[in-house]
């Protein structure tokens, strides 16, 4: 089925709820074809000489900047154009209770001390400009990461598999989209991707996680380990 066509279809009976999504798999394939192509591009402009070669693996804030902001533009239309139906607050963009708000902003920090005390192979980087690190670390690849794993993935698996699964399937994705480069990050970021995911089950919201994502990259950063 051509791309194009298969982004517009008929939309269901608006009976789904908020753990009920009215996308499926199908639209979190289109959305990774998307993806793929992207890198593609980027890697055939490297090839023309369009594009330097070596920030293919480290492209420059700006540069990541664009690139998370379209895809998060092509998650919104590959539902809005689809469904024809409201993206955000299904995907569980909502503001959640303050026991939940609490939680996810004092459980960040925590889970980043406790990642940095169990594995001994994390060793500090070279410090991260202030203003890239707000806009790329604290809230674009955040906002993306949890929009599309725990915000569209994990309740389709939820529906399909049980929240269980559900959550060890997004955090597994999680840590295999980051590129782990040994064991102990394979650890570091499954661990982390499965608290995000419990506490998107627990709360209902998709925000809870992204909270506690951003207060865990902050303190990371205020430890000068990223």
């Amino acid at each position: 089925m051509p791309l194009m066509t298969a982004l517009i279809r008929r939309s269901p009976p608006p009976h789904s709820t908020r753990t009920d999504p009215y996308w499926g798999y199908e639209d979190a394939g289109i959305f990774f074809v998307l993806m793929s192509l992207t890198a593609a591009v980027f890697r055939f402009a490297a090839r023309l000489r369009l594009w330097p070669i070596l920030q293919l693996a480290n492209p420059k804030p700006a540069i990541q900047c664009v690139i998370v902001l379209f895809l998060l533009l092509a998650l919104y239309l590959v539902l809005k154009l689809r469904y024809r139906r409201a993206v955000v607050e299904p995907l569980g963009w909502v503001l959640p209770t303050l026991r939940y708000g609490v939680a996810a902003v004092l459980l960040g920090p925590i889970l980043a001390v406790s990642v940095m005390l169990s594995i001994h192979s994390l060793r500090p980087v070279s410090p991260t400009p202030r203003i890239d690190f707000l806009v790329l670390a604290l809230l674009l690849g955040p906002v993306l990461e949890e929009s599309l794993l725990r915000g569209c993935i994990l309740p389709v698996l939820a529906r399909t598999f049980g929240s269980a699964l559900a959550v060890g399937a997004t955090a597994f994705l999680f840590a295999l989209l980051h590129g782990p480069t040994s064991l102990a990050h394979w650890i570091w970021f499954t661990a982390t991707g499965i608290a995000y995911g419990w506490l998107r089950v627990a709360s209902h919201t998709t925000t809870t996680a992204f909270f506690m994502h951003a207060s865990y990259n902050l303190t990371l950063f205020l430890l000068g380990v990223a």
